[in-house]
Formats: C-alpha cells, structure tokens, sequence
C-alpha cells in the first residue's frame, strides 16, 4: 500500500513541475492575441535630420540609402477603422481566352513577332535572344533558316538543335556547325557551336550567320 501512495506521490509531484511549461506552450501556441498589436506602429517612425559635419570634416555616403519615397503622402498614426496593418492583396491574373493543356508545344499564334534581340554573351560570343516559348522559337528559326542558304541538313528538337551545312562565304572552316536553342531566364537563347556542338564558333562566322538568320525573323 506504502510502494502505490509513493509512485502516485511522485507522478503528481512531476506533473506539478510540468504544469507552468505546459501553460506556457499552449500560451504562445494560443497566439499573440494577449500581447499588443504594434504592427502600425511604424507609422509614428519620424524622419530624423542629416548628420552634421564638423567643419572641415567628411563623411562618405552622406546620400540616403533607404529614402522613404513621397514622405509627404505617408500614412501618420492609426487611421480610422483600422486595427492592424493589412498586407494588400497581390493583383490576380487572368487569363484570357483558353489556355491549352500543355502550353510548351502550343501551336504558333498568326501574327506573332519573334521577338528577337541580336546581342554578344559575356564573352562577347554573338547570341540571339527570343522572348517566347521554345515551342514557337523554333518554328520561327526553322521558317527563317528556309529563307537563308544555310540548309539544314538534320534537326533534334528534344534537344534543340538545327544540323547546318555553312557555305563558303560564312568564312567557317568546318562549314558545317550546329545552331542550339536552349532555355535562359531572360528567354531562348539561339548560339552557333562547331560541328561537333563542343564549343562555340569563332565570333566573326558566329555573327554572320546569327545575322542572316536574324534578317529573315519577323
């Protein structure tokens, strides 16, 4: 009888240690709801004046780094009917007409431009840039190689390359070289590599054939 009184003494001595973390636990889980809301109180934030110099002294990065923009239509304060700060609703977007189920392999729209930027990588390769899907990138170069003497002798869509037979008056030694179109966060980015697809061509060739394709895209 004495061993069960003490194994119930003890249990209830632990749960007496344990009871003030468990209300706290279920305080802070309970939300901040008890605590005062200060998400507003960045609206009472007062403009301070610029440091003052000395004269004869310098101080480097006098100019404002976090300057707050059209100070003079900053809220002040609490405003009517307003208990905390609301972050604003993102903007919904909406989409017109019917999108189709797979987008990357969407027919060309008629009439869409191309949409392409001749431009030099950071190497100062030459690179074409195309504000599209890929989808319709290379619908567009493959219409805009038919118009060039450049013939395309093979073509790997999955991994997005045009085989092509260079003429002599590119200047590429090889005149053969292949033209890749590969993904970027700034779009499709279109590059001649050398026949084997190892390395880029010489700049000189590279741009001219960029060019000549570039002239045909709309």
């Amino acid at each position: 009888m004495k061993q069960v009184e003490t194994t119930s003494s003890r249990r209830f001595s632990i749960m007496k240690r344990r009871l003030p973390g468990t209300l706290a636990v279920l305080a802070l889980i309970s939300g901040c709801s008890w605590l005062p809301n200060s998400s507003l109180d960045y609206r009472n934030a007062e403009v301070s004046d610029p440091i003052q110099v000395p004269e004869g002294g310098v101080f480097i990065g006098e100019q404002a780094l976090y300057a707050v923009p059209r100070q003079d239509e900053r809220l002040i304060g609490k405003q009517p009917d307003e208990d905390k700060y609301v972050p604003p609703t993102p903007p919904v977007l909406v989409v017109l007409g019917n999108e189709p189920e797979d987008p990357e392999n969407a027919p060309v729209p008629e009439g869409e431009s191309a949409r392409a930027i001749l431009a030099r990588d950071g190497n100062g390769y030459p690179i074409l840039m195309m504000s599209t899907r890929f989808a319709w990138a290379w619908e567009y170069i493959g219409d805009a190689l038919k118009e060039t003497d450049l013939k395309v002798s093979d073509r790997d869509r999955e991994i997005g390359v045009f085989y092509l037979k260079v003429p002599s008056r590119y200047e590429l030694g090889a005149r053969e070289a292949q033209l890749k179109l590969s993904h970027t966060t700034n779009g499709i980015q279109v590059a001649v590599l050398n026949n084997k697809g190892t390395a880029l061509v010489e700049k000189t060739p590279g741009l001219a054939i960029l060019e000549r394709i570039y002239e045909e895209l709309d």
